[in-house]
């Protein structure tokens, strides 16, 4: 091979190192400024949204609304808890007499609801209150002598007070007790002490 031929090889394959690299050098470029461009439309929607939602008085009503609403449950549940409070201590604070009082009466409402929804039962189970396990012997002869239905057993439930009575099948619950009371009284006042 003369040196005119390997000058012209070695300058051939010289030109052929700098297109390839001058190919791929093109294609970086290319995709470097295609992500440059994706990541320039991106920051500009991005702005744009922010400016949006800066101007738009339709969503800023909407954010407020949003927080006033977050506000006015914080108040709900605080106030919920408040009440809840102060009538547990109420309700814990009551003397054995007048315990024993309201258990009859809500035993009376509980009983006058279940033979409404069922008719005639034989038997029921009863649950009060840790605190009203003292007086489960008095319940348990009230409610049988009252309405001649056998009190199978009486459980401890935990609840405030009050009572629950249950067919003895567990079908049928009738939940009097203060807990259960309390809160239907919340949702029905509720509403109203919040306008």
């Amino acid at each position: 091979m003369s040196v005119e031929e390997l000058r012209k090889a070695v300058l051939e394959k010289a030109r052929r190192e700098a297109e390839a690299i001058l190919s791929r050098a093109e294609e970086e470029a290319r995709r470097i400024v295609t992500e440059a461009m994706k990541k320039k439309k991106a920051l500009v929607e991005e702005q744009k949204a922010r400016i949006a939602l800066e101007l738009n008085p339709e969503v800023r009503l909407a954010e407020a609304r949003h927080k006033a609403r977050i506000i006015v449950a914080d108040a709900r549940s605080s106030l919920i808890r408040e009440v809840g409070g102060a009538v547990t201590i109420l309700l814990n604070n009551m003397s054995r007499e007048k315990r024993l009082e309201s258990l009859k009466k809500l035993a009376d409402e509980a009983m006058q609801e279940l033979l409404n929804s069922v008719g005639r039962v034989s038997e029921i189970a009863v649950k009060i209150s840790q605190q009203d396990m003292e007086l489960a012997d008095i319940v348990k002869s009230y409610i049988e002598e009252r309405y001649g239905v056998r009190v199978a057993r009486i459980e401890r439930a935990e609840v405030t007070g009050g009572i629950i009575v249950e067919c003895f099948d567990g079908s049928i619950a009738i939940d009097n007790s203060y807990d259960e009371r309390l809160r239907k009284a919340l949702r029905s006042t509720l509403p109203q002490l919040l306008r």
